[in-house]
């Protein structure tokens, strides 16, 4: 970009240096969310500690991750955003700096909880000074990068912990997963202060406290008994705190009924869930993501501790993946231009092909599988998701009012990541419950399978305004 173009394209001085650091902290902190799973292995090695109780260092980090994003995004507009960002990133730093040196199976949690909860306070923060600081046409395209960094970042995550544990730099092991984060904090710290501008909302809205603690206390009461139901029998608490959850859910329905009816901004907006192509949107991209987080997280456990993958291989078998990931997202664009909403059946078919293409050398070659063998469905499956995203986030965005996008988008974001957590705790039951981690492994695919099946067969439906040319 020329000095021109920063003068053209920018409402305030926010130059390429700025707009490639505010990429970087999206990196960081959609990384930190899919790095930890090819380590696990190592981590309860060297912690001691059992695959319930592991499950908590990802959900952990997701679901307070999830929680606080519109808090983060609320504490931007009303506070400064570039300021909020600032502290994100030295809270975010310090926590991986904690998990680096975690002593027990117990503060990696903690401290992954607080990593979680400051991730949260980045995150809004960069969305929203790309959308007030550039104007068209650095807008879409910094846009588009974005997008393209949030495809591959599962992936790459998986990818860059298998290389980090397999290289075992000064015998730190998985500890390199978190301490990485440190020089990457710091160069975000110091370049958004040099180069990213200050903006704020001239009319914020206040943050829905209580929704958000009703609304984690629902999703942590579910998550619970879903991580550690097997270990303990299923005892009778764990069918009391599913009911609990329930509970809570119809509680939150009501609070936040009422929040909205007092003209205050709620954390989920009934009258949003009440248009039907959000409705169904939500309920299609949260299946999505429950099955893509839950496969990532039973997928690192069984290629190490059930077909002896090392950490390098397993990391590996997720390149192909993150290219598919990648194409699909370019692609994206330009097959909802020809074919609109029905994207979502294409990526639907693909991921089915690809998970279908795992199942097979899972049941011929197992426990010798290889990452070569994994080539094309991997491929497949990240060519589905990234055809997945951009039509369910189109469609769903076209049908809510231009002056409610904003709440509209955290609401997104929110079932985005809590559905992650969700898919960890409840493939990961699924896949405890097996007779062996082969068949696990296959029965977790049946069920990706069986999803995209659905996808394929009533995809087309989530569009309740097919007419709709915004979402095409």
């Amino acid at each position: 970009m020329t000095a021109e173009q920063v003068t053209t394209e920018t409402r305030y001085h926010f130059p390429p240096a700025g707009q490639a650091v505010l990429l970087l902290a999206a990196a960081m902190t959609t990384i930190d969310s899919f790095i930890v799973n090819v380590s696990l292995p190592s981590i309860q090695s060297s912690l001691n500690a059992d695959a319930s109780r592991s499950q908590f260092v990802i959900s952990g980090y997701t679901l307070v991750y999830a929680l606080l994003l519109v808090f983060g995004g609320r504490s931007g507009d009303r506070r400064g955003r570039r300021r909020m960002l600032e502290i994100g990133t030295v809270g975010f730093t310090a926590a991986s700096l904690v998990c680096g040196l975690a002593p027990s199976i117990e503060v990696l949690i903690a401290a992954r909880v607080v990593q979680g909860a400051f991730a949260a306070l980045i995150l809004p923060q960069i969305l929203s000074t790309i959308q007030t600081a550039l104007v068209e046409p650095a807008k879409t395209r910094v846009l588009s990068y974005y997008a393209a960094i949030g495809g591959l970042a599962a992936a790459i995550g998986q990818l860059l912990g298998g290389v980090l544990v397999w290289a075992n730099i000064g015998g730190l092991s998985w500890r390199l997963i978190f301490l990485i984060n440190l020089p990457l904090g710091v160069l975000v710290f110091f370049g958004a202060r040099a180069w990213a501008p200050e903006t704020m909302s001239d009319k914020p809205d206040d943050n829905d406290l209580g929704g958000t603690i009703l609304f984690g206390a629902a999703v942590l009461a579910l998550l619970i008994p879903l991580s550690l139901g097997t270990q303990v029998s299923w005892a009778p608490w764990t069918w009391v705190l599913g009911a609990v959850s329930l509970v809570l859910l119809a509680a939150l329905w009501r609070y936040e009924m009422r929040i909205e009816g007092n003209d205050r901004a709620a954390l989920i907006p009934p009258s949003l869930l009440r248009v039907t192509t959000m409705r169904r949107g939500l309920l299609v991209l949260g299946s999505g993501f429950m099955m893509f987080g839950g496969y990532l997280f039973v997928f690192a456990l069984s290629m190490q501790d059930g077909n002896s993958m090392t950490p390098l291989e397993s990391g590996m078998s997720m390149a192909p993946m993150a290219l598919g990931q990648f194409w699909g997202a370019m692609q994206a664009p330009k097959l909802i231009g020809r074919i609109g909403v029905r994207t979502l059946q294409v990526g639907g078919l693909a991921q089915g092909l690809g998970a279908a293409a795992v199942i097979l050398p899972a049941y011929l070659y197992w426990p010798h599988m290889h990452f070569y063998h994994l080539l094309l469905g991997m491929f497949l499956i990240g060519l589905g998701n990234g055809l997945f995203v951009p039509v369910i986030y189109r469609t769903v965005l076209a049908a809510i009012p231009p002056q409610r996008v904003g709440l509209g988008s955290g609401l997104i974001t929110t079932v985005q990541q809590t559905t992650v957590a969700m898919g960890v705790a409840a493939l990961g039951a699924v896949f405890s419950i097996a007779t062996t981690m082969q068949a696990g492994f296959i029965w977790v695919l049946g069920i990706f399978v069986t999803v995209a099946i659905l996808y394929i067969m009533f995809g087309a439906r989530i569009d309740a305004n097919p007419g709709n040319k915004q979402a095409r």
